[in-house]
């Protein structure tokens, strides 16, 4: 009886789905990549595990990409996952590098808002859209114990670099607000509930500080194609110790 084939559900540009896509090759394990953004009904295997990307399979066995840790018992590989920085430098790690994906939405003309990196129909202004907005999943996460998926999209009325800058700055305020008035003197171990699992709150603001990095990564890249020099960019400093893709856009 041969071995069931591992299949890795995935789009270029998506964080996590790169993230899963390096774990199963660092693995040794032989898989199928599916880019859902090419296949016809592609996520129509994962809806009914109800999943959202990334996802990998086994036969009828999937689980969310972004739950390394039950993508490697799905394949039957070890995992230990890595250190996390504490709140306190994920919060100061936040700080500096979504002020880093400001400096890089000012930078964008409007042609470089409407630039799409290969392989992906997604303009830079959606990529901006999520630097600027997806720590507010962590906030409702943590005062409504709801994962927010909604601050995922860039709503139909944000068109201007102007809103996804005040958007930004707003985020940020939040965010500080938040450490200052109850992130600093709790632990972040209350569990809560996500689309990828029941993951502690320190795990959930992990999760959107690397989140919010890797696209301002992708917002560099992006510049640099276009031939503008990133002010500012991005360095080991920015990246360190946060558990992101090797990989920037696929």
């Amino acid at each position: 009886m041969s071995a069931q084939v591992i299949e890795a559900y995935w789009m270029p540009g998506c964080s996590s789905c790169l993230r899963m896509k390096e774990f199963i090759e660092k693995s040794g394990k032989s898989y199928t990549a599916i880019n859902a953004d090419e296949v016809p009904g592609a996520l129509d295997k994962l809806r009914a595990s109800g999943l959202l990307l990334p996802a990998t399979c086994v036969g009828d066995d999937c689980v969310n990409g972004v739950d390394l840790a039950a993508v490697a018992r799905l394949i039957g590989v070890e995992y230990s996952p890595p250190a996390m920085l504490s709140p306190a430098e994920l919060v100061e790690r936040y700080n500096l590098n979504v002020s880093a994906g400001r400096r890089f939405i000012a930078q964008m003309t409007d042609a470089a808002l409407e630039f799409q990196l290969p392989g992906r129909n997604r303009e830079m202004m959606d990529v901006a859209d999520q630097v600027a907005m997806v720590a507010r999943s962590f906030l409702d996460a943590y005062y409504d114990d709801r994962h927010n998926v909604a601050y995922y999209q860039k709503p139909d009325f944000v068109r201007s670099r102007q809103q996804l800058l005040d958007r930004l700055d707003e985020t940020l305020r939040l965010v500080n607000a938040w450490w200052e008035d109850d992130g600093q003197d709790d632990p972040l171990d209350r569990v809560t509930q996500t689309y990828w699992g029941y993951p502690t709150l320190h795990e959930v603001l992990e999760r959107e500080v690397w989140h919010t990095t890797q696209h301002a990564r992708q917002l560099m890249y992006a510049l640099e194609q276009l031939g503008i020099t990133p002010d500012g960019p991005l360095t080991q400093a920015n990246l360190a110790g946060l558990p992101l893709p090797a990989g920037i856009h696929d």
